[in-house]
């Protein structure tokens, strides 16, 4: 990707929200936006966004799939090894904020004392992620107005991607399976997890589906929204008959 590509990856972090094209605008905090200790942002952390960056110019120029791990440390100046020690798997280069979203929903539906209480914590977690996600910042990122469709093109040309952008729910589903309280019945805490985390993959999944039938980024920034409230809704009163 262009060099104003690697400006992009940050906010275009999602599930999914991702990690991947656009400067660090907002979120579940992207590679851009380090945490700082002292003021001072370690060795590490500053590897691991060059790592980053790097890998995401070349998914952008090359595609996800033929840019190997030799490519990156390559591109980075670090040795393979250095890459894998940060990412274990190609795949959390542009997903790398996936476990922080397994305990943030966890946390977030820990301490509902039932079913509609667990449907409210996590919908406020997708408002939330409305407002701060990696999603939210691609799309709203001023310096590179087409920051989300350039990520969702990276992932959705790639089955490796797209396959676990999708597994992710199931880590979700366990996530809120295990947090739900012991007073609800197993039957129903399966069935809830399930439900719960397929609304989330909804929400999340349609921003890409909709770079894949060419509607524009005002159109998903707002309808985005409408999809979450329609969703969750539905989960709470059924279908409409």
């Amino acid at each position: 990707m262009p060099s104003s590509a690697s400006s992009g990856k940050s906010a275009a972090r999602t599930s999914v929200e991702p990690s991947a094209v656009a400067g660090s605008t907002t979120g579940e905090p992207a590679h851009g936006v380090e945490p700082e200790v002292a003021g001072v942002t370690s060795a590490k952390q500053r590897r691991r966004k060059r790592i980053s960056d790097a890998a995401t110019m070349l998914f952008g120029e090359r595609g996800f799939d033929a840019v190997s791990i030799a490519d990156i440390a390559e591109a980075s100046g670090v040795s393979k090894m250095t890459v894998t020690n940060h990412f274990a798997l190609k795949e959390d280069l542009i997903f790398d904020e996936f476990d922080d979203e397994v305990r943030r929903i966890r946390d977030v539906v820990t301490g509902a004392d039932g079913i509609a209480a667990a449907v409210d914590a996590v919908e406020r977690y997708c408002e939330q992620r409305e407002r701060e996600g990696g999603t939210a910042r691609a799309l709203a990122f001023e310096q590179i107005p087409d920051a989300w469709p350039r990520f969702a093109r990276i992932v959705l040309s790639s089955r490796a991607l797209t396959q676990r952008l999708h597994a992710h729910y199931l880590e979700l589903r366990d996530a809120i399976a295990s947090a739900l309280p012991a007073s609800v019945a197993l039957a129903d805490a399966t069935t809830t997890a399930w439900l719960l985390a397929e609304t989330v993959h909804l929400v999340d999944w349609w921003p890409y589906e909709a770079v894949d039938r060419g509607l524009d980024v005002s159109h998903i920034r707002r309808e985005r929204i409408r999809i979450r409230t329609r969703a969750f809704e539905a989960l709470r009163n059924g279908l409409p008959g």
